[in-house]
């Protein structure tokens, strides 16, 4: 395959993962285009997926979705899909997508043949584009793109492969990329710690020609009505009370901790003051002591008791 110019536009994927992302900061970086984590498998969705989608709207950001495929049949592809299809209407339906919807797969937990994932990945395709009437685009690793044969070639491809100096090898469906996943461990304005970074093949204008010429709603220059935007701001407030009272309870869960270890440290410190077996080094004190009528042995003593005791026979007062 092709390898990478820097004039090429480039952008970053996120998910839950990133936390909280300044979108402002990351577009001022120079990043033009946004791929966001939505949904995995057939019932699993992202938590931040609303908030990042609204945050790089309005930061003006080409913005796109993506699906984490765990499907080891057709019937579960399908369903999987649905899941994807359903979280793309509560941020507006495919349309308002810039970018095309994205289905990553890249893993093999069910040990399946290369025929099966072939099958399971045409199926969610297919099914994507029926419910959301888009065509969705491959997001697959360097090594796993091996697995799909020609029937996927229609679809475009994203690569991940991580090097500065080898290219993506060709597949049976690609020799050529659109989207090149170059790097797991950018460091991007706006966000705390590594983050995926990504090129396009071509120039912004050649990204937004390709993708953004049908989409009807969406469109890079007017991200978000005024109506979106205040129910964007109302979204961060609901966000940010949860955070603040998650971080209450946690701050109230440690005070809880701290203060149960003391409780714990209290009650061994009085446990080892009551009633501790004698010590062999306080043995003959007590005996003469109990010879001298001074305490019984069912008594029993703390430390300093015995303590005290030994001090007394060494001195010759008992």
């Amino acid at each position: 395959m092709q390898g990478r110019q820097n004039s090429q536009v480039q952008g970053i994927d996120v998910s839950h993962w990133q936390g909280s992302i300044d979108w402002n900061r990351v577009k001022s970086s120079g990043k033009q285009f946004a791929f966001i984590k939505a949904t995995e498998g057939k019932r699993y969705r992202d938590q931040q997926f609303l908030v990042n989608v609204n945050g790089a709207r309005m930061a003006g950001m080409l913005v796109g979705a993506y699906h984490f495929v765990n499907a080891v049949n057709v019937a579960d592809a399908k369903l999987e899909a649905a899941n994807f299809v359903s979280r793309l209407q509560d941020a507006g339906g495919a349309n308002r997508f810039e970018l095309p919807p994205v289905m990553d797969y890249e893993s093999n937990p069910g040990n399946l043949s290369r025929s099966a994932i072939d099958a399971i990945a045409l199926a969610f395709l297919q099914e994507v584009e029926r419910l959301s009437g888009r065509k969705p685009i491959v997001y697959t690793g360097n090594a796993f793109a091996q697995n799909f044969s020609s029937a996927l070639s229609s679809y475009d491809l994203w690569i991940a492969r991580y090097s500065n100096t080898r290219v993506p090898d060709d597949a049976p469906a690609w020799k050529a990329w659109h989207f090149w996943q170059y790097t797991d461990s950018g460091q991007v304005s706006g966000i705390s710690g590594g983050v995926d970074v990504n090129v396009y093949r071509g120039t912004l204008d050649e990204l937004k020609a390709r993708y953004t010429s049908t989409g009807g709603e969406q469109g890079g220059d007017n991200p978000m009505t005024t109506d979106e935007q205040k129910a964007f701001a109302a979204l961060q407030a609901t966000v940010k009370a949860q955070s603040d009272r998650i971080a209450t309870l946690t701050d109230s869960r440690d005070l809880l901790k701290t203060s149960i270890s003391g409780v714990d440290q209290r009650l061994q410190k009085m446990e080892q003051n009551h009633a501790m077996p004698i010590p062999a080094w306080a043995s003959e004190a007590v005996q003469k002591a109990e010879a001298a009528g001074l305490i019984h042995e069912s008594d029993g003593g703390s430390y300093d008791f015995y303590r005290l005791l030994t001090v007394l026979d060494r001195k010759g007062l008992i």
